[in-house]
């Protein structure tokens, strides 16, 4: 008989052990995002984040919801942001959202062959162009008029779509000498998604000169 006891007090220590693992909630909420999980917006425009919900097989809807990262729309980059959400029980799952703010003039960076025509005579080189980080539709022209001293900054006003006007803002090339300093504007025309010009005026110390400057995609 105490033999019998012994064993169904083993039993029932058994089942009670059972049940209590059973019933740990391992299971982590679900959360989900508002929007894209991948989304790409232009430089120096707007983005105000759609947020995230989260939900969890025990407790319900989880109001807090922690949020990690940033995206600066000033610059351009790849930008991750983090939702966090935990239960009661400790238990926590996290998703994320990637945001890429780009220039949409980057698809005019690159190498390209010129021409450079001024004062009668003709030039040709090779340059680099990059796009701006910081500045929607802008590009910098590393050697403009093969000027190797600074870069030169061009707009394009609708880079996406051909033909499209070229301008270069006024703007002054500082060479360590402010009598050599060089100040560029002009304005011209990319007709294809490979080539575009532009008619300059070019001034130092007092003097200008007005060249034309044509630029192919290699």
């Amino acid at each position: 008989m105490k033999k019998m006891r012994n064993l169904l007090a083993l039993a029932i220590i058994g089942s009670v052990i059972f049940v209590s693992c059973n019933g740990d909630d391992t299971t982590k909420p679900v959360v989900t995002l508002k929007g894209a999980s991948d989304t790409t917006i232009v430089l120096n425009s707007t983005w105000t984040d759609p947020g995230a919900t989260a939900e969890d097989d025990e407790d319900g809807v989880i109001t807090d919801i922690q949020v990690t990262g940033t995206v600066n729309v000033n610059l351009t980059g790849t930008y991750v942001i983090t939702y966090s959400a935990t239960d009661a029980a400790g238990n926590t799952r996290t998703k994320s959202r990637t945001v890429r703010v780009r220039n949409t003039a980057d698809g005019w960076a690159g190498n390209y062959s010129v021409i450079d025509e001024v004062g009668g005579s003709q030039y040709t080189y090779s340059d680099i162009i990059t796009f701006s980080q910081t500045e929607n539709r802008m590009v910098w022209v590393t050697k403009f008029a093969y000027y190797t001293n600074g870069a030169v900054k061009f707009k394009f006003e609708n880079p996406e779509s051909v033909p499209t006007d070229v301008t270069i803002p006024q703007q002054t090339v500082h060479c360590g000498n402010p009598a050599a300093d060089r100040t560029f504007s002009g304005s011209g025309e990319a007709s294809t998604n490979e080539s575009f010009y532009v008619i300059y005026i070019e001034s130092t110390g007092g003097t200008s000169v007005t060249g034309v400057e044509t630029y192919t995609k290699q």
